[in-house]
């Protein structure tokens, strides 16, 4: 209990390390960049007005629409790909970073190219997809680095630190938020050493050292309050109140969270309001005063569900199911459980179909290319066929007169017979060489097709394994919750016996190797012969390493790995490294790839 409590805290502090990492950033290069009177700097209006950072990003984006504008749809879209990424809207910021990819590249604008990229990095920290972060961030770190743009350069420091901070790598989190603060001391940006200050109160704050973490926390609200930065100074509110409850200052938890609910509701800030009243319910919980503590989720659900934020809903669902336990209400328990697996296959699930559906429009639109590629051939078959054609025609004329001028000179009495000769000769071959040319080119044309065809059956057969390994992860969550559905729904059994029954569903449904022969199965349909190879070729891996070869094998999660294998993700990456060394990778080499190739 105690570490799931320890957990929950981790995970609070790394969501607000997050909320400070976008507060650090730099002036625009340019004056009037949006349609309105206010500020050009924008950075700072998205970290403490996010409803005026909307309007402004609406405006540029309607300007760009109505002019057509190229420079406003780049400036616009990475307005919002900022919002989104900022304000939790993770659903819509590929799509939208990928407009603003496209206008960068378009306009050759580095600048905004790499600006996407930090934020994609940030973006792909929250994912827990932390190799892909970090490729972005040092792409971004080398070009700001290079260009000598500090600004940037101190928020990519700053988000890299806090990559290595989720990943457990401390020493390096703190290399990096110091590299981060030489520069806000070196520019005097406040905010960004409020910001510094807040990051290593949280760094203090996992470490369980609360005194040292205070003392950081407390500095960087005095620097928001100077700034009048009111967002932060909620952000930094919440962490002084998880603080104030590990020391079990509980009367000072409550006071630093009403004052931040206050503040929150001025500013009207739905997402900051979202995470303190998650607080209170989990310092309620904490106190064992649980009905004050169900109340406070339950209003946290439904702030979560009018701001569209189903994680924050997925949290207060968990808790109120551990509350239920406590309590031996196992009816609510279960009643918590079927819906917060009901939601969490809704959120999954919706990004399966969305999976299946880009898939499908990616092989109609390969189809279409390819038949309209195939027409392209055709015409320029028949193009050359033509060119062919008259070449032959005026090579055969220019002999047909250079014979017919010999054979005048020399045989001027002959000449009318000579000439019928020579001129059906010349037609004979005109129609072998017709006949060659046509046959080369249906041979190149048929060649061509059958090339085409095998690599669009190659890519539909690669698709169809991935949909079959997502289908297989599916299979298993629905045949839990079917299984927990029927006890319920058997209401002549007691509650003790719905209780025996649930824990032993729980038990069939933990047995590991049970679950992992299924799969096994399932595996060897989709990728036969697989753990054969692995074996003779590597036989200094363990079955626990090729199990974790086979999960990446299928593309799945780290998150969704750590679950299966019962460890957390700190110990993933530790089997994985290991997995590197076994397999003799260089560095620059991915083991993802690797796997991927190992047929």
């Amino acid at each position: 209990m105690k570490q799931k409590y320890k957990q929950y805290w981790l995970s609070m502090v790394f969501l607000s390390a997050l909320f400070l990492l976008h507060s650090c950033t730099e002036q625009e290069r340019k004056k009037g960049y949006y349609p309105t009177e206010d500020t050009n700097d924008f950075e700072n209006v998205a970290s403490t007005d996010i409803a005026k950072a909307r309007t402004i990003t609406d405006k540029t984006i309607r300007a760009a629409e109505s002019t057509g504008n190229d420079t406003l749809f780049l400036k616009g879209y990475y307005y919002r790909t900022l919002l989104d990424v900022n304000t939790g809207l993770t659903d819509r910021v590929i799509k939208d970073s990928e407009l603003a990819l496209k206008y960068s590249e378009k306009l050759n604008d580095e600048y905004y190219k790499y600006k996407i990229f930090s934020m994609l990095g940030k973006y792909y920290v929250l994912q827990n997809e932390f190799t892909v972060a970090m490729n972005y961030y040092l792409e971004a770190r080398d070009y700001f680095e290079k260009n000598g743009d500090l600004a940037n350069l101190s928020f990519t420091y700053n988000g890299l630190g806090i990559l290595f901070f989720e990943m457990g790598n401390y020493d390096n989190c703190i290399a990096n938020f110091n590299k981060a603060f030489d520069i806000y001391n070196k520019t005097g940006d406040k905010r960004g050493m409020g910001v510094f200050y807040g990051n290593m109160g949280n760094i203090y704050m996992v470490k369980e050292d609360y005194i040292k973490a205070k003392k950081y926390q407390q500095k960087s609200l005095e620097t928001f309050k100077n700034l009048k930065d009111t967002v932060n100074i909620v952000s930094i509110m919440i962490n002084l109140s998880n603080i104030e409850s590990n020391l079990k200052n509980y009367d000072s938890s409550f006071k630093m969270l009403d004052d931040a609910l206050t503040l929150s509701e001025i500013i009207k800030n739905k997402r900051l309001k979202e995470r303190i009243l998650l607080n209170y319910g989990v310092i309620y919980a904490a106190t064992n005063e649980f009905n004050k503590a169900k109340a406070y989720f339950n209003e946290e659900i439904e702030v979560s569900r009018n701001i569209n934020f189903p994680r924050g809903e997925l949290d207060a669902l968990s808790k109120l199911s551990e509350i239920a336990k406590k309590e031996n209400k196992y009816k609510e328990y279960a009643d918590y459980t079927i819906e917060y697996y009901k939601l969490k296959d809704s959120v999954f699930g919706n990004e399966v179909k969305q999976k299946i559906e880009e898939l499908k429009w990616a092989n109609e639109f390969e189809k279409s290319e390819l038949e309209r590629n195939l027409l392209k051939s055709k015409y320029y078959v028949e193009k050359e066929r033509g060119n062919y054609l008259i070449f032959s025609i005026i090579l055969t004329v220019f002999v047909s007169l250079l014979i017919i001028g010999l054979i005048w000179l020399f045989y001027r009495n002959n000449r009318k017979n000579l000439q019928i000769s020579e001129f059906e000769n010349e037609k004979l071959q005109e129609s072998i060489l017709r006949e060659q040319i046509s046959h080369e080119k249906d041979k190149a044309e048929n060649e061509l097709l059958k090339l085409r065809s095998e690599q669009q059956e190659l890519e539909l057969d690669t698709k169809n394994r991935e949909i079959t390994a997502i289908s297989v992860q599916l299979i298993a969550k629905n045949k839990l919750m079917s299984e927990i559905s029927e006890i319920l729904q058997n209401s002549k059994n007691s509650k003790s016996n719905i209780e025996t029954d649930l824990k032993s569903i729980l038990f069939q449904n933990q047995n590991q190797e049970k679950d992992w022969e299924q799969f096994r199965e399932i595996f060897e349909k989709i990728h036969p012969g697989f753990f054969e190879r692995i074996k003779s070729v590597y036989p200094q891996l363990s079955n626990t390493d090729i199990r974790i070869c086979a999960y990446i094998k299928i593309r799945m999660s780290l998150n969704e790995v750590a679950g299966l294998l019962n460890i957390s993700l700190q110990s993933l990456h530790t089997s994985r490294y290991r997995i590197r060394k076994k397999l003799n990778l260089s560095p620059d080499q991915n083991l993802d790839d690797f796997i991927f190739k190992i047929q």
